[in-house]
């Protein structure tokens, strides 16, 4: 025991102290290890404060920096997902549907597609869904088709159907029915043009990859990263707690700080939350008190520890000091390594920063240098380097983005607040890219400004996105400039937003008082104290109630007289938000011509009442009316009658005419007969005409030709005809050519056939007509208000032209220009009346505008349907026979049965001639013929009841194959031929190659023909 203490002792017992002057030494000792000791106590007690203020300020710090890293990066994953749901909107609305159109092109098989090729650059989505406005699952992503599926009773669901709202809904967790894995769903409401609710889109975001994010970040043990909502309620977390996912641990005020806080473990942790920029999340990371504070607490035990041996010997206390050096040491070993998993954390940060196209820096207190994030450096595309001039970066900017971006930075460091600024820089290489910029104060331990830290992010596709909905805006305006109307539009609180320069001109009185933000009853209280309203002798208060009861019920229209004369119908509407449409069409000439309609009804009345009077007299009348009508019909029965016997008694000759002088141009002629024989053929030729032209007029009289309605390409049409007759209008040395209008539909729906001889007629007219010169076709269409296209054709020529006087009676029938026109070029003078009378038929009109000397224009109109592509049928091959034939031929004209004869033999067939029905029974009763040929018209017995008779024979010879001879080309005898029991006909005058193709036809199939259903042609095809 040190002297002085035993000599405190000694005096404390009543024993004598024994001085020595060696006692004080131990004393001194004792008094300086005290001293020593409380020393190194107080120095130890401080130092352990100073510990724990540092690292609970590192940890701190470390953990805000992480927390905002990490909602950072979350809000680059969500807002990948947001785009993607926005663009599938875009691309949706693009298109400008209907409601109805728009549901189909939800529920398409493209939509799909188009879902799946955005869900594929989304790692975290597990499916992208279309819920239609019922809420049935319309469409998805993952499977075609989509399972019928109801999702009403989802919490996004509900909240879009109830709000009209374009903002980002995110769902609750629920566990994914297909897998069982938890998923939160963003959600956007799709309207349809209108406005109106067309349904939901939403992305099934799985939590597991966020939490599979998290677990890249390095946390001490008890350390969690959680993923919550506003109110507090956890979406994802890591490491993964079951019971934890769907809780809710209470909501801060604020979108970031931190505090200790006790779990519902008991565990006292720290807590650093960062809101995630542009969502209603958070991110929070929290760690235990013992993780934060354990090396602290070790630190403290051992200086603890020190100090308290320190008593007892210094040796020991420099020992235990050496031993804390050691423990430090230690400690920065650990502290090393936790840098490190912090450094490779930070590495995971800055790549997931570089795919989400984001950058930050940090920069000094004065401002003037930062170091830059590598990514940034990428973004930029100027080579890395340690510490980057603040000039550097702001030769970078956009010329024209310069002035604001050093006004937002000195405003922020005036202020002292954030800094977020969006501008385009231009890169090295000349490309331009949009950023936005935000960057937040930093201070120092002290309290000191120590600088800015700062993240730009590329937003080029946002701006871009962003341009192409303005010049979806300025389409919309000119739209409503190009209205024909005047159009005016008020918002939900009934204030005046716009009206297009058609309802100014309308109302140019009340245009000079209406401003944006006026109301409805405010504008008309103005433009009455003005002058401006008509009111119609009304009270202007009683006139104001009604007006805005008007209003405010909606879709009713009124007609208003101005105090210019001019008469308005005015008409609100009602839009999906509150809002009003009004639209203002002036309907003067309407009123005009239904006060003039309501005097003509006047008019009409009054003559009704007489036609009354006389009513009672046709009555008395009307036996004889019946009577003289009876006399008519029998007369134009008579007149068919006729008809058909004149057809078959001029063509039956005529095709003895033709058909002879077709052989003799066969036959070896000198060149002078060889010139008599074309003249013939020309003059036959002509003749026909005439006679087709006479049955046409006479079908087209007895209302018996009834037009088609096919799908036709109305450009071949047209060149075909042109290409035809080209060569005709050559021999005449013309030049002929088409001008088709540039919007001509090259599909219609109507009767090409007549069209077709219409134009024909017109051009073969034109060419006959022009000396020299050109003709020219042209066409053009418009769209009539019932959805069909009238369609106007003109033939222009260069010819001899007409006068007025002709033109009135040029389509009159049997009527020409004049005698000398007839003696110089010919013709019956039917052709354009049979024109008018097809044209009539077909809806149209017919017309021409002509100068004499100077050539004219023929113009028809038709009415045609919208049409489509015709299917192109395949053309029936009519194989050759390649053996000789057993032909019965039944024809009482002599010279018919000689060129039918004439014309089998040089084929190589065998024909058996007869000149009447009963003999062609008889014939074929007796033996087996591959076809008969039946005239139809023969004594004794005609061609039809020869068919009916040898339809009726025994076995084989029942089914021969007989084709018809006819002369007669009346409508319904094509009809009447093929119920008798015939399978084909070929009208007179003979055509060889029609003759040898319907023989060719049905002597292959022989008696396997199928009869009259087999038979394909129409009567215009077998008349020709």
């Amino acid at each position: 025991m040190p002297h002085r203490l035993q000599e405190v002792l000694n005096e404390a017992e009543g024993r004598p102290v024994r001085a020595s002057r060696e006692s004080g030494l131990p004393l001194v000792a004792m008094q300086a290890a005290a001293i020593l000791t409380l020393m190194l106590v107080v120095a130890a007690g401080l130092s352990i404060v100073n510990l724990h203020e540092r690292v609970e300020k590192g940890a701190k710090a470390n953990l805000a920096q992480l927390s905002m890293v990490l909602a950072e990066e979350t809000s680059r994953s969500f807002q990948a997902i947001d785009l993607v749901l926005r663009n599938a909107i875009d691309h949706l609305a693009g298109e400008r549907l209907e409601r109805a159109s728009a549901e189909a092109m939800i529920a398409s098989r493209p939509m799909h597609e188009y879902l799946r090729e955005k869900m594929a650059i989304l790692p975290q989505v597990g499916n992208i869904i279309f819920i239609d406005a019922e809420g049935k699952l319309a469409n998805q992503a993952n499977s075609w088709p989509p399972p019928a599926t109801s999702l009403a009773h989802r919490e996004q669901f509900r909240y879009h159907r109830d709000n009209d709202t374009a903002t980002l809904f995110v769902s609750e967790p629920v566990r994914n029915t297909a897998d069982g894995a938890w998923t939160i769903y963003l959600a956007r409401r799709v309207n349809d043009s209108r406005g109106k609710f067309l349904g939901v889109i939403q992305a099934a975001v799985r939590l597991a990859y966020f939490e599979s994010f998290y677990r890249s970040v390095a946390l001490p043990e008890g350390g969690s990263i959680a993923l919550m909502r506003e109110e507090g309620m956890v979406l994802a977390r890591y490491p993964h707690a079951e019971s934890m996912i769907g809780r809710v641990l209470g909501a801060r005020r604020g979108g970031s700080g931190e505090a200790f806080v006790e779990g519902p473990d008991g565990v006292t942790r720290y807590v650093s939350f960062h809101a995630v920029p542009g969502f209603p999340l958070r991110v929070s990371i929290a760690m235990t008190r013992e993780a934060v504070l354990g090396t602290w607490r070790r630190d403290a035990i051992v200086l603890a520890l020190g100090a308290a041996l320190a008593v007892a010997t210094i040796m020991a206390l420099l020992a235990l000091l050496l031993r804390q050096i050691r423990n430090i040491k230690g400690s920065q070993i650990l502290l090393s390594r936790q840098n490190e998993q912090l450094a490779r954390s930070r590495k995971l940060l800055l790549e997931a920063q570089r795919i989400g196209k984001v950058g930050h820096w940090m920069s000094n207190a004065a401002g003037d240098t930062a170091v830059w994030s590598p990514q940034l450096f990428e973004m930029v595309g100027i080579p890395p380097q340690p510490n980057v001039p603040f000039s550097t970066y702001i030769n970078l900017v956009h010329p024209d983005d310069v002035d604001n971006c050093l006004a937002e930075r000195r405003r922020a460091s005036d202020e002292g607040t954030a800094l977020a600024v969006e501008h385009r820089l231009i890169r090295p290489d000349g490309s331009v890219v949009w950023v936005r910029m935000e960057a937040a104060p930093q201070w120092d331990a002290e309290g000191r400004f120590a600088g800015r830290f700062g993240i730009v992010q590329d937003i080029s596709e946002r701006k871009a996105a962003e341009q192409e909905i303005e010049r979806s805006r300025l389409r919309l305006m000119d739209a409503i400039e190009s209205l024909a109307e005047g159009f005016v539009l008020y918002d939900r609180e009934d204030r005046f937003v716009m009206a297009n320069t058609h309802y100014r001109e309308m109302f140019p009185g009340l245009a000079r008082v209406m401003k944006p933000g006026m109301s409805y009853e405010q504008i008309h209280r103005i433009a009455n104290d003005q002058g401006i309203l008509n009111l119609k002798g009304m009270d202007f208060e009683d006139w104001l109630k009604e007006r805005m009861a008007w209003h405010y019920a909606g879709s009713k229209p009124l007609e208003i007289p101005q105090l210019d004369g001019r008469w308005i119908q005015i008409i609100d509407h009602r839009t999906s938000d509150g809002g009003t449409v009004g639209l203002r069409t002036d309907i003067t000439a309407f009123k005009r011509i239904q006060a003039e309609l309501e005097q003509k009804l006047a008019d009409v009345q009054a003559i009704r009442n007489d036609l009354e009077l006389q009513t009672q007299e046709l009555v008395a009348t009307s036996a004889d009316l019946r009577s003289a009508r009876d006399a008519a019909e029998a007369a134009n029965r008579a007149k068919s009658d006729f008809l058909a016997i004149m057809s078959h008694e001029i063509r039956t000759p005529l095709g003895g005419m033709v058909g002879m002088v077709d052989l003799l141009r066969g036959t070896p002629l000198s060149d002078e007969q060889q010139r008599y024989t074309t003249l013939a053929k020309e003059s036959a030729d002509l003749l026909l005409g005439v006679i087709n032209d006479i049955l046409d007029f006479s079908k087209l009289e007895a209302g018996r030709l009834t037009p088609e309605a096919i799908d036709f390409d109305l450009r071949h049409l047209i060149e075909g005809l042109a290409t035809v007759m080209t060569a005709k209008a050559s021999e005449r040395k013309l030049e002929l050519r088409t001008a088709l209008a540039p919007d001509l539909r090259q599909y219609l729906k109507g009767d090409p056939t007549r069209i077709r001889q219409i134009l024909l007629n017109l051009v073969n007219n034109a060419i006959k007509f022009t000396e020299r010169g050109s003709i020219e076709i042209g066409a053009s269409q418009r769209l009539l208000p019932d959805g069909s296209i009238e369609l106007s054709i003109g033939v222009r020529d260069t010819g001899i032209g007409m006068s007025p006087e002709v033109q009135k009676n040029v389509f009159d029938p049997f009527v020409q220009a004049d005698t000398s026109i007839s003696r110089k070029y010919g013709g019956s003078g039917l052709g354009l009346a049979i024109c008018k009378q097809l044209c009539t038929m077909m809806g149209g009109r017919i017309g021409v505008d002509s100068t004499p000397g100077e050539g004219s224009t023929f113009w028809f109109t038709v009415k045609c349907g919208q049409g489509r592509q015709p299917v192109a049928a395949a053309p029936q091959q009519v194989a050759v026979v390649d053996r000789p034939l057993e032909i019965l031929v039944a024809e009482d004209s002599p010279i018919i049965a000689t060129l039918i004869s004439s014309l089998l033999r040089k084929q190589g067939h065998r024909p058996t001639m007869v000149v009447n029905g009963a003999e062609a029974v008889a014939a074929a009763s007796k033996a087996l013929y591959d076809v008969v040929l039946m005239d139809v018209q023969m004594p004794e017995m005609d061609g039809i009841s020869a068919t009916k008779a040898i339809r009726n024979l025994p076995g084989v010879a029942r089914d021969v194959p007989i084709v018809a001879l006819t002369a007669n080309a009346l409508v319904g005898q094509r009809e009447t031929y093929l119920a008798a029991g015939m399978n084909d006909y070929v009208t007179k005058p003979i055509q060889p190659p029609l003759l040898f193709a319907a023989i060719n036809r049905w002597a292959l199939r022989g008696a396997d023909a199928p009869g009259i259903a087999g038979v394909a042609e129409t009567e215009e095809v077998a008349s020709v």
